[in-house]
């Protein structure tokens, strides 16, 4: 049976919790991911895709039941073979209207995980909003595909070294075709692009086409080289990216992730790794049962859309009714 969240209006009333006040905004935030949760859930069950509630909403799930009140998104983790299935029957299965975005996308050459959205812009069709929630901003969920990690020290750096080389090549590439910033390495030494790809393609046989799009090109080279490894070289379970960039606390023993467990999540309930308990200690230390108000990033996400809303008002007046704006902004 898929993924159900029954959300009443109680649900929707601005909440204190853990001291932490929830508006109603930001409730219909929820309440909108929720139900792109419950589509994500539908196409995964059809093709007996696994997925778990990962980094900020694993915790979420254990320490609160639900949302963490301070965290604005839903992070969704799965093993790489089930992410790319999910992919490969999303365009045809998601409801229409729905957003993938990733690499594929050609106007999101970002990173290596896929976000799922209910839209791409803001809904200001009052219907339309009601199908999620009444939160009129893009909603979504993030993804992340979980690669296997050889135990081997000495392997296991050569890897992250890999991801890393990949990863300055991207940054390199979007500065230059942006025109924004330095053509330098974290030192400061001036870097070629056509010779950081060359060396790519010394190391891993990759053949680059100059004449199509290289940072595509780079992220499929990045999924090729996040996943070389088998499950049954491996002994450890991680996202690449979180791997290289925050720390050997982010690869977790493989067995984690053997049995799935089904918990109470908001009102309804989500999937977790059986080794939660040894991940989140990883991740945020022995005393994670104990709250503690931090975001990673801009609190609430959707402020930045409100931004672009109310710029678009000022040049535009008139033409977005007070009636919305007063509610939304």
């Amino acid at each position: 049976m898929s993924v159900h969240f029954e959300l009443d209006d109680n649900f929707f009333k601005e909440e204190v919790r853990d001291d932490f006040t929830v508006p109603e905004l930001m409730k219909r935030c929820w309440g909108a991911q929720l139900r792109v949760l419950e589509a994500f859930d539908k196409v995964c069950e059809a093709h007996g895709l696994k997925w778990f509630a990962f980094v900020g909403t694993l915790l979420g799930a254990v320490r609160h039941k639900g949302f963490i009140p301070w965290d604005d998104d839903i992070d969704i983790g799965m093993l790489r073979a089930d992410y790319e299935k999910f992919l490969s029957y999303a365009p045809m299965e998601l409801p229409k209207g729905y957003q993938i975005i990733n690499y594929d996308d050609k106007d999101h050459n970002y990173d290596c995980i896929t976000r799922v959205n209910n839209s791409r812009s803001v809904i200001f069709d009052e219907v339309k909003a009601g199908e999620f929630c009444g939160f009129p901003f893009p909603a979504g969920i993030d993804l992340y595909p979980l690669d296997y990690v050889v135990g081997d020290q000495a392997e296991r750096d050569s890897h992250k070294a890999l991801h890393y080389k990949i990863q300055q090549a991207t940054e390199l590439c979007r500065k230059l075709l942006s025109g924004s910033g330095p053509l330098a390495d974290k030192d400061g030494n001036h870097l070629e692009p056509s010779e950081v790809l060359a060396e790519l393609s010394l190391v891993t046989g990759y053949e680059f086409d100059l004449n199509k799009d290289i940072l595509r090109q780079l992220n499929v080279l990045m999924d090729l080289s996040d996943s070389m490894n088998t499950e049954e070289e491996a002994a450890f379970i991680a996202n690449m990216g979180h791997l290289t960039f925050e720390g050997e606390r982010m690869m977790f023993p493989k067995e984690c992730f053997n049995i799935l467990l089904k918990v109470p999540f908001e009102s309804g309930y989500v999937y977790i790794p059986e080794g939660y308990d040894r991940i989140l200690q990883q991740n945020y230390g022995p005393n994670y049962m104990t709250p503690w108000i931090h975001s990673p990033h801009e609190y609430p996400y959707y402020a930045a859309h409100q931004r672009v809303v109310r710029e678009y008002m000022d040049k535009h007046p008139g033409e977005i009714p007070k009636e919305w704006a007063d509610r939304y902004l």
